[in-house]
């Protein structure tokens, strides 16, 4: 069904619990007008949009075509269009028929968000699309119909949609209308002998705590505790930020009288950098909504880094050294004290249309999922790679 035939759906539905007759099932005939449909979807308003009143009248017959209801007869004139409905058809038994709730209000402030019509009509459908996909399953418990774990793609197909970066933008919108609650993990699953973005976790807004529930048991089941993307960094500020990471270790154990006041100013600056970008990225966490256990513990990582400035209180030249220089530019690995592992499957990367031209030189790091703010992510994947993780 397309996003005509959905809306005069939805609006027809609404008419039916609204009408006494139509509801208790003593009649299934009805005089409905366009502008009927359209207060139905979004209230009263002194001129209906011609884009709303136009996806009406084609979903009319597109429904008509699909057998949900007949046209008995066409009254429309030049300037109104009212037709005699039957719409026995629509009639859902509750018992035997499979079913959704898509909620008046919820179509009403899709209808009346500050988007264009058009938009505001296929957001619609997307979200008809995402609500479908709800796991009814038994097994979900008290879960069951509050939760998707389906693709992008899936959601997609279902919304009838082609283009997977307008149903993420449509998540985005949704989000922010606090209608829908989507749960990004910062961690992958391995499938066979790849790792693979965890699928996100939706939810209405009002069952976001479920979803968090949810979506942190599934990681704490099947992620993997360390998320990589290929990236590149240059080698000789990495192998420097090394050097003085070593350097700071010498000191702490007691073999800061072996290094001259250069080095020693280099290495307290490298540190009170490092602390401070350590701290940026927990302060970020901690101003999120909501923390999930997956930045919880990503937390206490960057927490078990910080370093003890307190050891360059034995030099005296430092005691009014308060130029820091530029910042530092720190990998992952720098801020976890983590070894360089090896290269990643290439196959996560799209190849860059330089890949011909010389190279600087570089080396191979890793950057968990929680980081990805920090790369320009769609430059590096193609479409349906960038759509993954989302």
């Amino acid at each position: 069904m397309t996003q005509d035939g959905v809306l005069a759906y939805m609006a027809l539905r609404t008419i039916i619990d609204e009408s006494i007759p139509l509801y208790n099932k003593t009649s299934s005939v009805d005089c409905v007008s366009l502008n009927r449909m359209a207060f139905a979807l979004v209230g009263s308003q002194e001129k209906y949009e011609k884009v709303l009143l136009d996806s009406l009248q084609r979903g009319i017959y597109e429904l008509k075509f699909a057998n949900v209801l007949d046209i008995l007869q066409d009254s429309s004139t030049k300037t109104s269009y009212e037709y005699l409905l039957d719409m026995a058809n629509m009639r859902l038994d509750t018992e035997k028929d499979n079913f959704m709730f898509v909620y008046p209000e919820e179509v009403h402030k899709i209808l009346i968000c500050n988007e264009i019509m058009k938009k505001k009509i296929s957001m619609l459908r997307y979200f008809v699309g995402l609500i479908s996909t709800f796991n009814w399953c038994k097994s979900m418990g008290n879960l069951q119909g509050k939760i998707s774990t389906m693709s992008i793609e899936y959601i997609a197909a279902q919304a009838g949609m082609m283009s997977q970066r307008a149903c993420i933008r449509y998540n985005e919108i949704l989000s922010e209308m606090k209608m829908i609650y989507v749960y990004k993990s910062n961690d992958k699953e391995r499938v066979g002998d790849k790792l693979k973005q965890i699928k996100n976790c939706y939810s209405r807004y009002g069952d976001k705590d479920a979803c968090e529930e949810y979506a942190s048991n599934y990681e704490d089941w099947r992620g993997a505790q360390h998320i990589i993307v290929r990236t590149q960094k240059n080698k000789e500020q990495a192998d420097n930020n090394r050097r003085l990471a070593q350097i700071y270790n010498r000191i702490r154990d007691g073999y800061g009288d072996t290094y001259d006041e250069e080095t020693i100013r280099k290495v307290q600056k490298y540190i009170v950098n490092k602390n401070k970008t350590l701290q940026e990225e927990m302060d970020a966490k901690h101003a999120q909504e909501y923390m999930t256990d997956s930045d919880r513990r990503w937390v206490e990582k960057l927490e078990s880094q910080i370093k003890d400035e307190g050891i360059f209180e034995q030099f005296d030249f430092l005691k009014d050294d308060d130029n820091w220089g530029e910042p530092i530019d720190f990998s992952v690995e720098e801020m976890l004290d983590m070894p360089v592992l090896g290269e990643v499957q290439p196959d996560l990367c799209k190849k860059s249309v330089t890949e011909n031209l010389p190279q600087p030189k570089t080396e191979e790091f890793y950057v968990t999922e929680n980081d990805l703010d920090l790369i320009d992510i769609a430059s590096l994947f193609t479409d349906e790679e960038y759509a993954d993780l989302y």
